[in-house]
């Protein structure tokens, strides 16, 4: 095992609540690892999160964790303020002052699934809406392309959560399942020359507070499938 792939090099986080942590991630109201729930979850610092368990494995360190409660890759309707992961705002935001990241994680879209969002085009016109999953997707990866060209973007598809009780959590919710999402993610990677990290397929069902937020031991059990999936492929196993 290769722990010193990365190392000193910097990540920057793209996400949803997912990666939020009080504190380390921006914008700071926008966190849903707040004093409550990190007493709940078991996740007080950035030691006890899938990003940074893998920075710091990797020998790298976090530049800028914009990640977002809520946030969807999607445009959607009645967004107030530009959360969504594919805004001009998200997709510049991931460095600080002269210094870019080297490695870009993208862990969205579990809030496109929950709200049911269509995951491809059903008309010809939708193709240009970004409130289609694979339009917001495609233009969210041309945007950090363009913004950081050096950097590589790590796209990860999305992992099934189960509750407390063990229960998994849904594979269809809002009325479309999981891996439609997925299918998308892993399309818009190869499009794009991306390392696709995909959790979907290689990660356990993770340890949740609700099926949605992973607990400490969800986090260890996410960090855990990327930095395996990472080594393998590096050792072309």
């Amino acid at each position: 095992m290769n722990n010193n792939l990365y190392k000193n090099k910097y990540f920057s986080v793209l996400g949803d609540s997912i990666s939020t942590l009080e504190w380390y991630s921006t914008p700071e109201y926008a966190s849903y690892y707040d004093t409550e729930k990190k007493l709940l979850s078991g996740v007080f610092t950035p030691k006890y999160t899938w990003w940074g368990q893998t920075a710091e494995y990797f020998g790298g360190e976090i530049l800028i964790n914009n990640s977002f409660a809520g946030s969807t890759v999607c445009k959607r309707a009645g967004c107030e303020i530009p959360s969504y992961g594919c805004s001009d705002e998200r997709t510049a935001s991931l460095h600080r002052g002269d210094i870019a990241p080297n490695v870009i994680m993208v862990f969205m879209g579990m809030n496109d699934w929950g709200y049911g969002i269509a995951p491809t085009p059903t008309q010809e016109r939708q193709k240009e809406e970004l409130s289609v999953f694979s339009t917001a997707y495609t233009a969210m990866l041309k945007k950090l392309r363009k913004n950081y060209p050096k950097a590589e973007l790590w796209c990860f598809t999305l992992p099934v959560g189960k509750r407390k009780d063990g229960e998994e959590f849904p594979y269809c919710y809002g009325g479309r399942h999981i891996e439609e999402y997925c299918n998308v993610i892993r399309d818009c990677a190869a499009l794009f020359g991306c390392r696709l990290i995909d959790l979907y397929r290689f990660s356990a069902p993770y340890s949740s507070l609700d099926g949605f937020h992973p607990d400490a031991d969800g986090m260890k059990t996410l960090a855990e499938a990327i930095i395996l999936q990472i080594e393998s492929e590096v050792q072309g196993t």
